[in-house]
Formats: C-alpha cells, structure tokens, sequence
C-alpha cells in the first residue's frame, strides 16, 4: 500500500483533485477488475474511457489517472502521457525495484528468446543469481513462472522485479517487444545493457510500415533507455544504430568488421562449431545449437557476456552445455525422418529456419506452415515464396486464426506459390501426421509458427495444442 503522494513521484501531472494522503491498496487498467481502493489507470480514449471510468468508480476505485477526464466532480488525476505516468507508478507501487539490478533488455524481430535463455544460462553457470522475463516465461532465480505476453504490462513488469530482487537476483534479462517500446513500458528504467539482434518484416498490421516499425526499434538505444549496447554489424539497422549511437557499444557479426566476430563456421548434426575473435581474444566454440542465426545469438551473447566482465573461456564452456531453448529449432528423429520444431513466424524466420534444416537434410525438406489470423497479412505471400524456394515440399495449415478463417489466411499463403506442388491441411495435427506419412528416411519435417507455444487460439479462445506434444505422441504411437 502506497499513499498516492509516493505513487505520482517524478509523475508530471497536469491537475490533481485527489488528496495525496490516501492511501492506495493496488493499481489496475482494467476497470472490470477495480476494487475499492484502489487507483484506475484509464488507457482508453474517447466513449470508452468514458464508460471504463464511470464502472472504476462505481467498483469502488479511489482515484481515476487519465489523460482526459469526461467530468470535474470526480477524483482525478489529469496527465499529459498516461503510459509514461502508469510505468512510473507502477515503479514507484513497488519501491523501484530495478534500482540495484542490473538489467539487459533484449530488442529484435528475431532471435530475443535464445539470447535471452542463453544469456541466462550463462550467467547462472558462472555463479550469478538472475531473472528472465519473455516470451516463453519467467523466471525468478530458477523459479519458473508462465507469461502472457513477450514483455509484461509495467504492474506485472515491475512486481516480478520486486520479486527478483527480493530473491536475490543480480542481474535480470528481458525480451523487449516492440509493442513495449511503443507503450512506454519500461519508461523510467535505464536499462545497463541493450543487445540489438537484428530487424525484418512483422508486426505491420499493427505498425503499418517498416518505417515506423523500424523507428521504434531504434528509439530504445538512446541515453535515456539504456547505458551500454551490444549490437548485430551485420543487419542493416543494426549498422544504422551503431552510426548514430551516443554510447559505449560492441559490436558483433560474420561479415561485416565486428568487435566481436566467428571465423571457419562449421555446421554439423550435433549443432555448430566456429572459432570466435572476441575484442582479439580467440577461443574455439563448439554449441548443441544448429544455424547461422543461432552463430549470431551466441555472438551477442558472448558480446554481452564479456561486457559484464566474464571471463571468455567459462563464457564459452558455459555455451557448450546449453541444451536448447524450448521451442527453437527443437530436432527430434523417428525411423530415420527428423523433426524440426521451431517458433518461426516471420519471412525472416522462416527463410532462416529452412536454411538451417537444409544443412541437416539427406533428401526431402518438407515444411508444415500457416500464418497467424489478425496480424500482418502482407507476409503470407512472402512465406509462401520463401517454403517454394527453399522446401522440396508443402503442407500448408492453421497457426492461430484467431478472428480470421484459417482457410482464407492458407488461401493468402498459397498466392506466393507459384510452381511448387504443396498440400492444404487446415487441421494442425492432421498436418504433421501428412507429412511424416509422406516422409522417408534421411527426410527432414519443418513444422513452423508455434514453437513451444501450448494453445491454438480460434475465434477468441485458446484451445489447448502443442507441437512439440503432437510430435512426441507421434512418436510414441499415441496418435
């Protein structure tokens, strides 16, 4: 409990008509959620916010913080920014709990995950106490917890680093979506590291254009976000960041002269193998983890790493032991076919993903792909160019059609293929069993989009399916 004085510290408030003495129980943006005494953020506009404030109040809520407020004679709070004003509450609801943590924040259209899985790895094995936050959960010094979202709303944000720093923790790492950079949800936290991973087409039905995308991506490694930046050379807007940059960095890649940079790249079933030049230390890097992208997630990681003061050797040695992060390029082999679980969602991605496959592959590279529903319909073509390009062959299927029929979205992916013969399977399950049906020994199964994702969201409701579950009750005869 806070009194709403502590809550609006460094908050700038336009108008205030509440006593700053009283006391606040909890915060909530939900209005349907409020109970009494407790402070609504209100982060709708117009009609909305109208309506979301008047049923605030009503549930008892001792106070409303708005942009605008539809009436006087209402305990409010008028700011100029009210996402900037709900991080800094919620900072302030918990104490400021990243004051003393060191906190690295993981920016990127791809590869966010297993840098940040992998950064954690090797920071516990070399004795650190850590938290991860991201997509496929938290984590609070070993403890694992589920997650809704890749970068959490700033109360849960700010609750878990509460809880991490109240366990121990001394260094957090967190996926940070673009969404989150959009809404402000790390806003008055300076972040000590920012690692850059690369930048490719997503999130345009919410962006727009690759612009405006692209731009919010690079506000993020400004002084005010963040102290220190590990930077991908060899993307495009990764060099953009590093020409204007006005702080310290390194800079890793393969291609482009790095601070960072892997020589005699070798790919092999067990995973990747590469001598390493890190700020002209040289050490040879044996990892379980397969492709080029994944040469770039070990080299921001190693990046990192060094920057926080680590040793290069337990660096490295500490990568040779990471197993796998869950639902990236997950290899799983069954009467001589492999399956390859993996989260790729983009044209990016799946362009990667293919590619790596393609080494491991002794005949037929077969890929099980949809498009999720209410999201970026101008990259459904494009994936099904890129599958026709680099797959012998294609079963298309349903990936969370969420408010969209899962046929029309299958019908958007077919219109990138032009010659390739593929397959239309709108049932998931239905998809994988067609594949390994027409797959032979030394063949290769991509299934795409899912990753280690445990639900298939359909007109608004998450019904439980898994990947991962599907290919192992396959090969355990369960299906």
């Amino acid at each position: 409990m806070r009194t709403l004085k502590e809550l609006l510290l460094n908050v700038n408030c336009d108008k205030n008509t509440v006593d700053e003495k009283i006391k606040i129980k909890g915060i909530k943006h939900n209005c349907n959620e409020i109970k009494k005494d407790e402070l609504f953020v209100c982060l709708k506009k117009g009609t909305q916010a109208a309506d979301n404030i008047k049923t605030a109040l009503n549930k008892g809520a001792a106070a409303v913080i708005a942009e605008k407020i539809p009436e006087e004679n209402i305990p409010f709070i008028k700011v100029k920014n009210i996402r900037k004003a709900y991080a800094l509450i919620a900072e302030n609801f918990f104490g400021n709990p990243a004051e003393n943590l060191k906190i690295t924040a993981v920016v990127g259209t791809n590869g966010k995950t297993t840098v940040s899985h992998l950064l954690n790895f090797v920071l516990k094995d070399n004795g650190i106490k850590t938290g991860l936050i991201g997509t496929i959960g938290n984590e609070i010094c070993g403890k694992f917890k589920s997650a809704q979202l890749t970068t959490p709303d700033p109360m849960e944000f700010n609750e878990l680093l509460y809880d991490m720093k109240k366990e121990g923790a001394e260094i957090v790492i967190t996926e940070l979506s673009a969404h989150a950079i959009f809404f402000n949800k790390l806003y008055g936290i300076k972040c000590d590291y920012g690692i850059f991973t690369n930048f490719t087409q997503d999130h345009l039905d919410f962006f727009k254009t690759m612009e405006k995308y692209k731009k919010v991506k690079c506000s993020f490694f400004k002084p005010e976000s963040v102290k220190f930046c590990v930077i991908n050379n060899d993307d495009e807007t990764g060099r953009e960041i590093v020409s204007l940059c006005k702080l310290p960095y390194l800079t890793y890649g393969i291609f482009s002269p790095s601070d960072c940079f892997a020589m005699d790249i070798r790919y092999t079933e067990e995973g990747s193998e590469f001598l390493v030049n890190a700020m002209d230390e040289l050490y040879d890097v044996k990892s379980k983890l397969y492709g080029e992208f994944n040469i770039y997630n070990i080299l921001a990681v190693i990046s990192t790493a060094r920057a926080m003061g680590l040793k290069l050797e337990n660096i490295i040695k500490s990568i040779e032991k990471f197993p796998f992060v869950n639902g990236r390029f997950n290899v799983f082999t069954f009467n001589g076919v492999k399956f390859i679980v993996d989260y790729a969602h983009t044209p990016d991605g799946l362009k990667n993903l293919l590619g790596a496959a393609r080494r491991i592959t002794e005949k037929n590279l077969i890929a099980v792909f949809g498009c999720g529903g209410d999201r970026d319909k101008s990259k459904r073509p494009i994936m099904g160019k890129i599958a026709e390009e680099l797959a012998d062959k294609i079963i298309l299927t349903s990936d969370n059609p969420r408010n969209e029929n899962a046929d029309e979205i299958i019908n958007q992916i077919k219109s990138g293929i032009i010659d390739k013969k593929y397959k239309t399977v709108t049932d998931r399950t239905s998809a994988i069993l067609e594949a390994y049906e027409e797959a032979s020994s030394g063949d290769v199964i991509v299934i795409a989009g899912k990753g280690a994702e445990e639900y298939m969201e359909i007109s608004g409701k998450k019904i439980p399916y898994s990947d991962l579950e599907t290919v192992r009750n396959l090969i355990e005869n369960r299906i």
